[in-house]
Parts: structure tokens; C-alpha cells; sequence
């Protein structure tokens, strides 16, 4: 699959899951730093799970504060996926006086297992990407955003997910 970086392609690596799928598993490190397995996260709640490629540019904090804002009622789970190491998150939440649930694919296990790889300048990164998931752990929604450096649509996965609550 092709997106754009300003315009100019660029090829996300490996086979992407569909609307549908049963959410894969990876190994993950939260904001504590410890190893968790992404399918207990996703275990009986509904899940928005938003991809970054870097939480540190203006585009992917926009992304994260918005979701985490339209999902603080705690209904919906919310989570961020991205290469940043727990401490980038942690300062970033600190900075932003934030409490974001945050997951470090150090491992690449997540990048690979949801084919999302990009390598953007010689930096491997995940493609912006954001899931619903629902309380089985099937992807009920899913947008892999065409332009990078652009945001996700808010309003859509956000009533896929409210949907998958009756």
C-alpha cells in the first residue's frame, strides 16, 4: 500500500488488517515500561487505537489530545501506538498535562503484525492509522491516513465506536 509524505509517495510494508479481522496480537511496552500483550488490553472494551508516527511533531499531539478528549468520558478505551519510547510519552503527557495511555512497538511486533512499517528519512515509524476495535477484538473501523503529515477523520470512528457500545 502507498500513502504521502507532502505529496510524495511512500510504501507502508506489509499486509495491512481489514475491517473484519480479528485484531492481531503484539508485544508491547507501556508508559511504566513494562511488556504487555496488546489483546489483554483490548479484552472486552471497545477500543479506539490510534496509530502516530511520532508523538513529538504537531500533527500526531493534535491527533492524540483530540481522541483522548473525545474519549475522556471513559466509555471507550483509548490508546496510542507509536515507535516513542515510554519516556517521550511520559515527558509528552507531563508536558501536556495528559494521561494518555500510551504503547511503545520498540520490538517492531506491532508495526509488522498490523502492516504499518514505514521508514520516513531513515526513520522507522508506524503509518497514521487509527482503529475501532470492538469488545471481541474485531476491527470494526479502520483508516490509514492517505496524507501523513494530515489527521485522521474524528467523527467516524468515533460513532463506529459508540455504536459497538449498545
Amino acid at each position: 500500500m502507498e500513502i504521502k509524505v507532502n505529496g510524495e509517495p511512500l510504501v507502508i510494508e506489509g499486509k495491512q488488517v481489514e475491517v473484519g479481522d480479528l485484531a492481531p496480537n503484539a508485544t508491547l511496552v507501556n508508559r511504566k515500561g513494562e511488556t504487555v500483550q496488546l489483546k489483554d488490553l483490548l479484552s472486552d472494551k471497545v477500543t479506539i487505537l490510534s496509530v502516530v508516527p511520532n508523538i513529538l511533531t504537531r500533527t500526531c499531539e493534535l491527533q492524540t489530545k483530540r481522541l483522548s478528549d473525545e474519549t475522556k468520558s471513559g466509555d471507550i478505551q483509548y490508546l496510542t501506538v507509536s515507535r516513542n519510547t515510554p519516556q517521550e510519552f511520559n515527558t509528552w503527557n507531563q508536558e501536556n498535562e495528559l494521561d494518555v495511555d500510551t504503547l511503545t512497538d520498540e520490538s517492531g511486533e506491532f508495526g509488522r503484525a498490523y502492516g504499518l512499517d514505514i521508514n520516513l528519512d531513515g526513520n522507522d515509524l508506524l503509518a497514521r492509522t487509527v482503529y475501532v476495535v470492538d469488545q471481541n477484538g474485531v476491527i470494526q473501523y479502520r483508516e490509514i491516513v492517505e496524507e501523513l503529515t494530515e489527521e485522521p477523520t474524528y467523527k467516524q470512528p468515533l460513532q463506529v465506536a459508540k455504536n459497538a457500545l449498545k
